[in-house]
């Protein structure tokens, strides 16, 4: 385990409750806009006469829109804990909602580039997430465009990719020997499922905060030098 990788547990672990607050809050409101907009995508229809198919498009209709504000939000609000800013859950709600899209705009502009990447032989497309990881928070937090923020990105991250692949690599291998454990005592039900996901992905998302507080530290000194 990293020392990077352990600063980011230390901090996950005593920010927890504030960082899934938002993440449930989140999912609420997501749960309440599927409530009253799956009526208007499927006029006269009972929600057991929807196929999988058909809702699909839908489910990533929604994502596409809620998840920049999502994204952006925890992002705001864990900078918000790191830096004792006190900013609550709907201030760095309402920060996802103004910035939604450039968040949009980097989301699938790094998504294109990292699918790019997967097809060429896989490999490419980790290093390229690699170097794309400071995108979401260059926008969010340093209120580049997208397009700034995936230059910089690059810059920022250059002889770095090992260093967040090796946290990220751990993280999965933690993530997947809990679900095995859970499996094992017949733990996996769709909510612990749910759960499991929501704290890889808060915890994902610290991870990457951190790398980024190191690698904007690294990037000031030597513009500082030069």
């Amino acid at each position: 385990m990293t020392t990077t990788f352990k600063e980011a547990l230390y901090f996950f672990r005593i920010n927890l409750l504030k960082l899934l607050s938002y993440s449930f809050s989140i999912g609420i409101i997501v749960v309440l806009l599927a409530q009253l907009l799956v009526p208007l995508f499927f006029s006269g229809m009972t929600a057991e006469e929807i196929s999988p198919e058909e809702i699909r498009p839908f489910a990533q209709l929604l994502n596409l829109l809620i998840k920049p504000i999502y994204t952006g939000g925890l992002i705001v609000l864990i900078f918000s804990l790191a830096t004792e800013q006190g900013k609550g859950i709907y201030s760095s709600l309402l920060a996802g909602i103004i910035r939604w899209p450039y968040m949009l705009i980097a989301n699938v502009l790094t998504t294109l580039l990292i699918f790019v990447g997967l097809i060429a032989f896989v490999i490419p497309g980790i290093w390229i997430f690699s170097r794309l990881f400071l995108v979401p928070y260059l926008v969010m937090l340093k209120k580049q465009t997208p397009f700034e923020a995936v230059f910089n990105s690059f810059r920022y991250t250059k002889g770095y990719s090992f260093t967040i692949l090796t946290d990220v690599f751990f993280l999965i291998m933690v993530f997947i020997l809990a679900l095995v454990i859970l499996s094992v005592f017949q733990l996996l039900h769709p909510l612990v499922i749910l759960l499991s996901l929501l704290l890889f992905q808060t915890m994902a998302n610290v991870i990457y905060y951190r790398h980024y507080e190191i690698l904007l530290e690294k990037n000031d000194q030597q513009d500082a030098i030069e």
